[in-house]
């Protein structure tokens, strides 16, 4: 424990507004990687494949931003407590600045700690060589940073849904339950649009001239481009 700290009960106020908002900050993350999840680590090749035919250095600048996006995130939410003087607002943090009601909840709470931090060994070299800072020798070295073993992830963003749980049941009376990705249809519709495209181009190379302009003026509806 941080004697840094002085911890609030779970039933303050203000130990409820933390709660809501570190649940709320876990509920966006859970997003963002689903949305990576679903665009390029299905393992289908069809959508890799649309991507690459219909806009293939968006997707490829996307995939690296939204990686680095969730390495640095994570990295962060697991950072200790406390940086000098600062208070950090991580899993360390919420685990200490709590004064959780009863023997159980704090062993267990640790105990997810635990499990966040398995995943944390891996990203944090990343975050601080090439994400957060740009070390000289990591990026002339040109090595790759940052893999960690299969499922790793997976353990990682479940334990971080179980602690909010908890927290919030304890807080709340009730678990935050909930975390399915916001707008999660989005993504998937954007992997069908992506397919309309891919379908729209052969069908025009495959057309007579009279539903080549057809086609055309479809498009021109649609508000992309002029006509031939």
């Amino acid at each position: 424990m941080n004697d840094q700290l002085k911890t609030i009960s779970c039933t303050d106020e203000t130990a409820q507004s933390i709660i809501e908002k570190f649940c709320a900050h876990v509920h966006w993350l859970v997003t963002v990687r689903y949305i990576y999840t679903v665009l390029f680590e299905d393992e289908h090749p069809s959508c890799q494949t649309l991507m690459q035919q219909t806009a293939s250095s968006f997707f490829d600048a996307l995939e690296k931003i939204l990686r680095e996006y969730l390495y640095l995130e994570c990295a962060k939410i697991t950072d200790p407590a406390t940086d000098g003087s600062n208070e950090n607002f991580t899993v360390d943090w919420l685990v200490q600045k709590i004064d959780w009601p009863n023997n159980d909840i704090l062993p267990e709470l640790k105990s997810l700690q635990g499990k966040t931090e398995d995943l944390r060994s891996y990203i944090k070299p990343p975050r601080n060589k090439l994400i957060a800072h740009l070390d000289t020798r990591a990026v002339l070295s040109g090595k790759p940073l940052g893999a960690f073993p299969e499922g790793m992830d997976k353990t990682f963003f479940d334990a971080l849904q179980k602690i909010c749980n908890i927290a919030h049941e304890a807080c709340f009376g009730r678990i935050y339950g909930g975390m399915s990705p916001r707008n999660c249809g989005d993504v998937i519709n954007l992997r069908k649009t992506l397919e309309f495209a891919v379908a729209f181009k052969v069908a025009l190379s495959d057309s007579s001239d009279e539903t080549k302009r057809w086609l055309y003026s479809c498009l021109e509806k649609a508000g992309h481009g002029p006509k031939p």
